[in-house]
């Protein structure tokens, strides 16, 4: 009995199943956003180094009218941290002092994510890293 037909089959079935993950992977937005560097903790009353998250990145795609947001659960808009063009492959550096939009503290047991969109190109790009906010003042 030939087992090498059904073998084969199994085979270049698996293969299919990789390449069609690769290439679902390989198209999501984490390739159009580059994070150079992310704060992991910052204590927004605190002072010192880790009073500030810094955020250095950089898109695959220009867009004349970007936004750059710092979201919170349910990807509510906690702070907008900038408005304007974004040029492909050029670095962008930005900082969140950990506070919303009206200077108050979120809430410190949510985690923060960043969020770029760039509307000509229809993209919406979220950092799967989240970022934690210490209420405790650094020393």
């Amino acid at each position: 009995m030939n087992r090498a037909g059904p073998v084969l089959f199994v085979v270049l079935l698996v293969a299919t199943i990789v390449t069609a993950a690769i290439v679902v992977h390989a198209r999501t937005p984490d390739l159009e956003l580059e994070v150079v560097h992310l704060t992991h903790k910052i204590a927004s009353r605190g002072e010192g180094a880790h009073r500030v998250a810094h955020i250095r990145f950089f898109v695959r795609e220009s867009d004349p009218n970007a936004t750059v947001e710092v979201v919170g659960p349910n990807l509510t808009v906690v702070r907008t941290l900038y408005r304007g063009p974004l040029e492909a492959n050029k670095e962008v550096a930005l900082t969140w002092n950990g506070r919303n939009a009206s200077g108050a503290v979120p809430h410190p047991h949510h985690r923060y994510r960043l969020r770029v969109i760039l509307p000509s190109g229809n993209r919406e790009m979220i950092l799967r890293r989240r970022k934690d906010l210490d209420q405790a003042p650094c020393a």
